[in-house]
């Protein structure tokens, strides 16, 4: 990486997360973690946001005008961020699945 870039570090744990490396303590995820460091330019992590932020903006751009006699006015979304700086939602129901930092982003409604 050019020196003159400016850099962040993202602490990776386990390559891979499965149910029976959930049952690890907290000292141990940690240590884990901390063993995995990689240094992600500035502006990988900005093109990326960049490129996720435009594809959610797409998938909520028709949401419904209302859910059950409510409306939705809030979205929350949960991202995380692998070691090279890739931006994206883990799926539910999947047995195993890369670890990564995480983001919590909270869209609201324009008033």
């Amino acid at each position: 990486m050019d020196q003159t870039e400016e850099s962040i570090f993202i602490f990776a744990g386990d390559d891979v997360w499965s149910p029976s490396s959930a049952r690890r303590g907290l000292k141990e995820s940690a240590e884990a973690a901390a063993g995995k460091v990689s240094e992600v330019a500035v502006s990988t992590l900005q093109e990326n946001m960049r490129k996720f932020l435009h594809s959610l903006s797409l998938i909520l751009s028709t949401p419904p005008e209302d859910v059950g006699g409510l409306t939705l006015d809030t979205v929350e979304v949960s991202a995380q961020i692998d070691g090279k700086g890739n931006i994206g939602m883990i799926g539910v129901g999947t047995a195993e699945m890369a670890v990564h930092g995480g983001l919590k982003l909270i869209l609201k409604k324009k008033a």
